[in-house]
């Protein structure tokens, strides 16, 4: 499954390079790209320097943490287009640092997230509420040590 999306991601970038090089020519499309990427990371410097704002302001209880909390996750997400090379995940990386479109890439993210984490709990064999693992009723028995160690007056010495 990652293989084929990876695969599509490469036939989509190409393609879309291939024909911006036969729309405007090669040496166009590359400063394209590049301009891309640059306007991308300008952008993304501000809007984390705003976000990080955010952030530190509900860390103080001035506000929600909600909101900034999952802003970070999208600008990760951002982050992550702006840094993998190519014209369409540079678009959408620059895409996910609009405000608006960000409060509509927050429900997405945060679900994205959460399935994730639910999956690395349930690979990890943590109980949760969707396993079926049984459960067996038991009592715990305290037996009195004298000395406050099971080996005290014995002759043996525990370890600090």
């Amino acid at each position: 499954m990652k293989l084929a999306v990876f695969a599509a991601y490469l036939i989509v970038e190409i393609g879309v390079f291939v024909a911006l090089c036969y729309s405007i020519g090669f040496a166009w499309a590359v400063l394209i790209t590049i301009l891309a990427t640059f306007v991308g990371f300008l952008l993304l410097r501000r809007t984390g320097a705003r976000v990080l704002s955010e952030l530190r302001r509900a860390a103080n209880g001035y506000t929600d943490s909600r909101a900034p909390l999952a802003d970070t996750a999208v600008l990760g997400v951002s982050s992550v287009l702006l840094l993998v090379p190519g014209l369409v995940s540079t678009v959408l990386g620059i895409l996910l640092l609009i405000p608006g479109l960000r409060r509509v890439a927050r429900p997405v993210v945060a679900a994205f997230g959460a399935n994730r984490i639910l999956r690395r709990v349930e690979g990890a064999g943590v109980m949760n509420r969707f396993s079926r693992a049984t459960v067996i009723d038991g009592e715990v028995v305290d037996t009195p040590h004298y000395g406050g160690h099971p080996d005290a007056g014995q002759g043996r010495h525990p370890l600090p």
